[in-house]
């Protein structure tokens, strides 16, 4: 009776095991489509005819830490302020409800899910933090993408996360 106990507590335990490499490889996924048409998003910023001035360059690519929060820190210049803005943003998985595109591609979020933190360097350094239910991807040039957000809308489903897709307007 003993082993019986035994190998079904090993069954489960292997199972679980399993369940979690499989969420963790799809939240590797998310990660990798994200930080891909982050950097393609960087690399062709000045080429797009709509171009307005504001450039951004990545300080940390994007990731998820052991508490499934995701996460993200950019450097952020513009003719329209001086100096340079540092903008980390960190929203918890479980808190994205929605996937959706105006200006740019934007996860929506359970209310005030989102920290953002700014800091603006300029004559001084100002800090402001800010939690909100919109997390920026900064990712906006691409056009006719909407195969972008069903893709992403995928990774966070087979990661366990129920996001919906909904607008996408470019």
């Amino acid at each position: 009776m003993r082993q019986k106990n035994n190998s079904k507590r090993f069954l489960a335990l292997i199972m679980f095991f399993g369940f979690w490499s499989l969420f963790s490889a799809q939240e590797k996924t998310i990660i990798k489509i994200l930080n891909r048409e982050l950097k393609k998003e960087v690399k062709n910023q000045l080429k797009y005819s709509n171009f307005n001035g504001d450039t951004i360059s990545i300080i940390k690519e994007f990731s998820i830490d052991n508490n499934k929060n995701l996460t993200f820190q950019i450097k952020k210049t513009s003719p329209y302020f001086i100096g340079y803005q540092i903008i980390k943003q960190e929203v918890p998985l479980n808190k994205i409800v929605k996937i959706g595109k105006d200006i740019q591609i934007i996860l929506e979020t359970e209310k005030d899910a989102v920290i953002t933190t700014t800091t603006t360097f300029d004559e001084t350094k100002k800090e402001q933090k800010l939690t909100e239910s919109l997390f920026f991807l900064y990712i906006s040039n691409e056009k006719q993408n909407d195969d972008l957000g069903i893709e992403l809308q995928k990774a966070f489903q087979k990661a366990g996360f129920n996001v919906k897709k909904e607008y996408w307007y470019d």
